[in-house]
Protein backbone atom coordinates (compact mmCIF):
# COMPACT_ATOMS: atom_id res chain seq x y z
CA UNK A 1 0.00 0.00 0.00
CA UNK A 2 1.66 3.18 -1.25
CA UNK A 3 1.86 5.97 1.81
CA UNK A 4 1.94 8.93 0.48
CA UNK A 5 2.80 12.26 2.64
CA UNK A 6 0.83 15.25 3.04
CA UNK A 7 1.66 18.61 1.40
CA UNK A 8 2.98 20.27 4.51
CA UNK A 9 5.54 17.23 5.14
CA UNK A 10 6.80 17.38 1.55
CA UNK A 11 7.51 21.56 1.62
CA UNK A 12 9.44 21.03 4.98
CA UNK A 13 11.27 18.33 3.53
CA UNK A 14 12.31 19.79 0.25
CA UNK A 15 13.38 23.66 1.96
CA UNK A 16 15.24 20.71 4.72
CA UNK A 17 16.64 19.80 1.35
CA UNK A 18 17.44 23.03 -0.11
CA UNK A 19 19.81 24.11 2.98
CA UNK A 20 21.51 20.77 3.22
CA UNK A 21 22.70 20.99 -0.49
CA UNK A 22 23.49 24.65 0.33
CA UNK A 23 25.58 23.87 3.04
CA UNK A 24 27.14 20.61 1.13
CA UNK A 25 27.66 23.57 -1.59
CA UNK A 26 29.92 25.07 0.72
CA UNK A 27 31.56 22.49 2.10
CA UNK A 28 32.62 20.85 -1.18
CA UNK A 29 36.10 21.65 -2.53
CA UNK A 30 35.22 19.82 -6.04
CA UNK A 31 33.77 21.99 -9.12
CA UNK A 32 31.16 19.71 -10.29
CA UNK A 33 30.09 18.66 -6.84
CA UNK A 34 29.42 22.03 -6.21
CA UNK A 35 27.44 22.83 -9.32
CA UNK A 36 25.38 19.67 -8.58
CA UNK A 37 24.27 20.59 -5.09
CA UNK A 38 23.56 24.02 -6.62
CA UNK A 39 21.33 22.11 -8.91
CA UNK A 40 19.77 19.82 -6.02
CA UNK A 41 18.92 23.19 -4.37
CA UNK A 42 17.49 24.98 -6.94
CA UNK A 43 15.17 22.05 -8.37
CA UNK A 44 13.87 21.48 -4.78
CA UNK A 45 13.03 25.04 -4.54
CA UNK A 46 10.69 24.92 -7.98
CA UNK A 47 8.91 21.80 -6.06
CA UNK A 48 8.31 23.61 -2.97
CA UNK A 49 6.40 26.67 -5.16
CA UNK A 50 4.92 23.86 -7.14
CA UNK A 51 3.74 22.22 -4.46
CA UNK A 52 2.28 25.59 -2.76
CA UNK A 53 0.75 26.74 -6.48
CA UNK A 54 -0.82 23.36 -7.62
CA UNK A 55 -1.86 21.30 -4.17
CA UNK A 56 -1.73 23.54 -0.82
CA UNK A 57 -2.25 27.16 -2.12
CA UNK A 58 -2.23 30.17 0.50
CA UNK A 59 -4.57 32.61 1.39
CA UNK A 60 -4.33 36.47 2.32
CA UNK A 61 -5.60 38.11 5.21
CA UNK A 62 -8.16 39.83 3.33
CA UNK A 63 -9.12 36.23 1.76
CA UNK A 64 -9.12 34.18 5.03
CA UNK A 65 -11.79 32.28 3.80
CA UNK A 66 -10.73 30.97 0.22
CA UNK A 67 -9.03 27.40 1.01
CA UNK A 68 -7.24 27.34 -2.71
CA UNK A 69 -5.42 30.30 -4.29
CA UNK A 70 -3.65 29.73 -7.21
CA UNK A 71 -0.57 32.87 -6.50
CA UNK A 72 1.19 34.53 -9.02
CA UNK A 73 3.98 34.95 -6.74
CA UNK A 74 4.09 31.06 -5.93
CA UNK A 75 4.25 30.62 -9.69
CA UNK A 76 6.76 33.21 -9.95
CA UNK A 77 8.86 31.03 -7.80
CA UNK A 78 8.13 27.64 -9.89
CA UNK A 79 9.00 29.13 -12.99
CA UNK A 80 11.86 30.75 -12.26
CA UNK A 81 13.34 28.47 -10.16
CA UNK A 82 12.71 26.10 -13.30
CA UNK A 83 14.66 28.38 -15.47
CA UNK A 84 17.95 28.10 -12.68
CA UNK A 85 17.79 24.65 -12.17
CA UNK A 86 17.85 24.06 -15.73
CA UNK A 87 20.62 26.23 -16.53
CA UNK A 88 23.01 24.72 -14.08
CA UNK A 89 22.21 21.33 -15.83
CA UNK A 90 23.10 22.52 -18.91
CA UNK A 91 26.08 24.10 -17.49
CA UNK A 92 27.32 20.77 -15.90
CA UNK A 93 26.73 19.19 -19.57
CA UNK A 94 28.23 21.68 -21.57
CA UNK A 95 30.97 22.91 -19.90
CA UNK A 96 31.74 25.82 -22.68
CA UNK A 97 28.72 27.41 -21.55
CA UNK A 98 30.85 28.38 -18.18
CA UNK A 99 34.34 28.25 -19.70
CA UNK A 100 34.90 32.08 -21.05
CA UNK A 101 33.50 35.55 -20.59
CA UNK A 102 31.70 35.89 -23.98
CA UNK A 103 29.60 32.58 -23.46
CA UNK A 104 29.03 33.45 -19.39
CA UNK A 105 27.98 36.66 -20.70
CA UNK A 106 25.22 35.03 -23.70
CA UNK A 107 24.16 32.56 -21.13
CA UNK A 108 23.33 34.95 -19.05
CA UNK A 109 21.44 37.43 -21.29
CA UNK A 110 19.14 34.38 -22.09
CA UNK A 111 18.89 33.33 -18.64
CA UNK A 112 17.54 36.92 -17.56
CA UNK A 113 15.22 37.19 -20.30
CA UNK A 114 13.66 33.74 -19.84
CA UNK A 115 13.03 34.86 -16.12
CA UNK A 116 11.46 38.24 -17.15
CA UNK A 117 9.26 35.46 -19.46
CA UNK A 118 8.15 33.71 -16.71
CA UNK A 119 7.55 36.92 -14.22
CA UNK A 120 5.39 38.39 -16.74
CA UNK A 121 3.82 34.62 -17.65
CA UNK A 122 2.95 34.04 -14.30
CA UNK A 123 0.99 37.01 -14.14
CA UNK A 124 -1.50 36.15 -16.67
CA UNK A 125 -1.80 32.71 -15.89
CA UNK A 126 -2.42 32.81 -12.16
CA UNK A 127 -5.90 33.60 -11.35
CA UNK A 128 -4.53 35.60 -8.81
CA UNK A 129 -4.16 39.60 -8.61
CA UNK A 130 -0.49 40.88 -9.17
CA UNK A 131 1.61 41.18 -6.09
CA UNK A 132 5.12 43.46 -6.38
CA UNK A 133 6.80 40.88 -4.57
CA UNK A 134 6.50 38.62 -7.70
CA UNK A 135 8.69 41.00 -9.91
CA UNK A 136 11.77 40.46 -7.32
CA UNK A 137 12.91 37.33 -8.68
CA UNK A 138 13.41 39.45 -11.96
CA UNK A 139 15.02 42.10 -10.11
CA UNK A 140 17.39 39.93 -8.11
CA UNK A 141 18.83 37.98 -11.31
CA UNK A 142 19.08 40.76 -13.13
CA UNK A 143 21.68 42.05 -10.64
CA UNK A 144 23.05 38.39 -11.22
CA UNK A 145 23.56 38.59 -14.31
CA UNK A 146 25.22 42.23 -14.11
CA UNK A 147 27.68 40.44 -11.72
CA UNK A 148 28.12 37.49 -13.71
CA UNK A 149 28.73 40.08 -16.67
CA UNK A 150 31.49 41.51 -15.30
CA UNK A 151 35.19 40.43 -14.66
CA UNK A 152 35.97 42.37 -11.84
CA UNK A 153 35.88 40.83 -8.13
CA UNK A 154 34.62 43.87 -6.44
CA UNK A 155 31.41 44.13 -8.37
CA UNK A 156 30.72 40.63 -8.60
CA UNK A 157 30.06 40.25 -4.75
CA UNK A 158 28.29 43.93 -4.40
CA UNK A 159 25.98 42.80 -7.16
CA UNK A 160 25.47 38.58 -5.69
CA UNK A 161 25.59 40.60 -2.16
CA UNK A 162 22.60 42.38 -3.71
CA UNK A 163 21.13 39.27 -5.47
CA UNK A 164 20.92 37.14 -2.02
CA UNK A 165 19.26 39.94 -0.57
CA UNK A 166 16.84 40.68 -2.77
CA UNK A 167 15.74 37.11 -3.32
CA UNK A 168 16.07 36.32 1.05
CA UNK A 169 12.69 39.06 0.76
CA UNK A 170 10.75 37.03 -1.88
CA UNK A 171 11.54 33.86 0.31
CA UNK A 172 10.06 35.41 3.58
CA UNK A 173 6.92 36.59 1.67
CA UNK A 174 6.50 33.27 0.10
CA UNK A 175 7.58 30.83 3.29
CA UNK A 176 10.12 29.71 1.56
CA UNK A 177 12.29 29.32 4.10
CA UNK A 178 14.83 26.51 2.69
CA UNK A 179 15.26 29.46 0.16
CA UNK A 180 16.19 31.90 2.21
CA UNK A 181 18.78 29.68 4.50
CA UNK A 182 19.87 29.68 0.39
CA UNK A 183 20.15 32.83 -0.28
CA UNK A 184 21.41 34.85 3.25
CA UNK A 185 23.93 31.96 3.69
CA UNK A 186 25.72 30.73 0.25
CA UNK A 187 24.39 34.58 -1.60
CA UNK A 188 24.64 37.42 1.12
CA UNK A 189 27.03 35.88 3.80
CA UNK A 190 29.61 34.80 1.71
CA UNK A 191 30.17 37.88 -0.71
CA UNK A 192 29.84 39.90 2.69
CA UNK A 193 32.60 37.56 4.15
CA UNK A 194 34.96 38.52 0.99
CA UNK A 195 34.00 41.74 0.81
CA UNK A 196 35.41 41.71 4.29
CA UNK A 197 38.49 39.59 3.40
CA UNK A 198 39.97 41.53 0.43
CA UNK A 199 38.95 44.76 1.87
CA UNK A 200 36.44 46.32 -0.74
CA UNK A 201 35.83 49.70 -0.52
CA UNK A 202 32.33 51.57 -0.23
CA UNK A 203 30.56 52.11 -3.68
CA UNK A 204 31.03 55.80 -3.44
CA UNK A 205 34.53 56.03 -1.69
CA UNK A 206 36.79 56.64 -5.20
CA UNK A 207 34.44 59.12 -5.72
CA UNK A 208 32.79 60.96 -3.29
CA UNK A 209 36.33 61.60 -0.99
CA UNK A 210 38.55 61.58 -4.87
CA UNK A 211 40.59 58.71 -3.43
CA UNK A 212 41.77 56.10 -6.44
CA UNK A 213 41.02 52.08 -6.28
CA UNK A 214 42.97 50.39 -3.60
CA UNK A 215 45.17 48.72 -6.38
CA UNK A 216 47.11 46.63 -3.08
CA UNK A 217 44.26 45.33 -2.33
CA UNK A 218 43.49 44.48 -5.70
CA UNK A 219 46.99 43.30 -6.54
CA UNK A 220 46.63 41.26 -3.53
CA UNK A 221 42.77 39.39 -4.50
CA UNK A 222 45.33 38.57 -7.58
CA UNK A 223 47.20 37.04 -5.68
CA UNK A 224 45.22 35.22 -3.75
CA UNK A 225 43.64 34.04 -6.83
CA UNK A 226 46.70 32.71 -8.16
CA UNK A 227 47.25 30.53 -5.16
CA UNK A 228 44.40 28.97 -5.27
CA UNK A 229 44.39 28.25 -8.92
CA UNK A 230 45.51 24.50 -8.63
CA UNK A 231 41.81 24.06 -7.22
CA UNK A 232 40.14 27.09 -9.41
CA UNK A 233 37.63 25.85 -12.25
CA UNK A 234 38.08 28.30 -15.62
CA UNK A 235 34.98 30.09 -15.26
CA UNK A 236 35.06 33.01 -12.97
CA UNK A 237 30.85 33.62 -13.47
CA UNK A 238 29.38 35.43 -10.57
CA UNK A 239 27.43 32.06 -10.30
CA UNK A 240 23.65 34.25 -10.07
CA UNK A 241 22.09 30.88 -9.29
CA UNK A 242 23.86 29.55 -6.18
CA UNK A 243 26.63 30.44 -4.30
CA UNK A 244 28.46 33.93 -5.33
CA UNK A 245 31.18 33.49 -3.52
CA UNK A 246 32.87 30.57 -1.11
CA UNK A 247 35.09 30.69 1.51
CA UNK A 248 37.97 29.77 -0.59
CA UNK A 249 37.70 32.51 -4.10
CA UNK A 250 36.99 29.98 -6.61
CA UNK A 251 33.35 29.69 -5.17
CA UNK A 252 32.88 33.43 -5.20
CA UNK A 253 33.52 32.89 -9.04
CA UNK A 254 32.05 29.77 -10.22
CA UNK A 255 26.96 31.17 -10.23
Amino acid sequence: MTVWLPPWALIIALQVVTASASIGRLTTSYYIVSRAYNALALGAVAADFAIKYFVTGRADDLTSGIVFTHRADDLTGLLVFSVLALRTLLILCIGSLDRSLLARRITCAVTFAACVACTLVAQYIGIYPFRLVALLPAIGIGFGCLGEASDDGVVRRRCILALGCILAGFAFETSAWGLMFKNLLSDAGVSAYNMLRYRDPPPWAPFSRGQSVRYDVMAGERQGNTELLAETPPSRSADLDGAAEHWPEWRASDR
